[in-house]
């Protein structure tokens, strides 16, 4: 299966360089207001880019563009990074280690897994980091954790920048469907003459919109009422009748309240 990181345009002839590159844009997006950010060249110090908060502290970030399940030299690479970062900020509060994948963490008593392999080494930097009297958070960004930055609205433009693709289902992207789809339709489209269909309550429901969550209260309401009704009604001589009757309605009622969560 071929990695969606394939598609990573390059930048400076090479993937590990447009890697480095992205991070350091996100990183910059990511530092607190007020802090002085800067984007290293190489030699980098440990460090592809870090920013300096208003009271002196500073946050780093470290890229590597490791793919595969790490290996013995590739973990002492980010050995050699860290000692670099402790040495050249010592006022370093805080370090991103950025690497394209997601840590395994089988949990086999036989094999020592790359998610406790990183555990190890934290525990190893933050020794080190004590020795120099500093105190340094470890953060891992992983392919779930860039993902999950890159897949929100205001990267979009990264996203088509590095991996040629426009972002789907932004404000943006279906505001461009409409504007195709009402430029299509022409003379022929108008506003005034809308017709409601069935398939619009599908797709209210399907975006969780205020006017679906509404209706699924109107549901809700309306078994409520059903069940009280039925209570009215039951026959008291013969109580097997209410667990007849009462029982769907209840559990229909959950099933709605469980659904309504969905809208908050």
């Amino acid at each position: 299966m071929t990695s969606v990181w394939a598609n990573l345009r390059e930048f400076d002839g090479s993937r590990a360089t447009a890697f480095e590159e992205l991070c350091s844009q996100l990183a910059r997006y990511e530092s607190p207001a007020g802090a002085d950010f800067v984007r290293t060249g190489n030699p980098d110090a440990g460090v592809e880019c870090y920013c300096t908060l208003s009271n002196g502290a500073e946050w780093g970030w470290q890229a590597k563009f490791f793919e595969r399940a790490l290996t013995p030299t590739q973990w002492n690479q980010l050995d050699g990074s860290v000692k670099k970062a402790l040495d050249s900020h010592p006022r370093l509060t805080r370090y991103y280690v950025c690497v394209p994948r997601n840590r395994a963490d089988g949990r086999r008593p036989d094999i020592t897994t790359e998610m406790q392999k990183w555990h190890e080494r934290v525990a190893k930097w933050r020794d080190w980091a004590a020795d120099r009297e500093m105190d340094v958070e470890f953060v891992w960004w992983g392919e779930s954790e860039l993902w999950d930055r890159l897949s929100q609205q205001e990267h979009s433009g990264r996203l088509e920048f590095w991996f040629g693709e426009p972002e789907l289902f932004v404000e943006s992207w279906f505001k461009g469907r409409l504007d195709e789809a009402v430029a299509s339709a022409g003379a022929r489209y108008t506003p005034e003459l809308h017709v409601e269909l069935p398939i619009a309550q599908t797709l209210e429901l399907f975006g969780r919109t205020d006017g679906a969550g509404a209706s699924v209260q109107q549901l809700a309401n309306d078994i409520r009422r059903a069940r009280l009704y039925s209570i009215r009604r039951l026959p008291t001589e013969d109580p097997s009748n209410d667990d007849l009757i009462l029982k769907p309605l209840t559990d229909a009622r959950d099933k709605v309240i469980r659904a309504l969560a969905d809208f908050d």
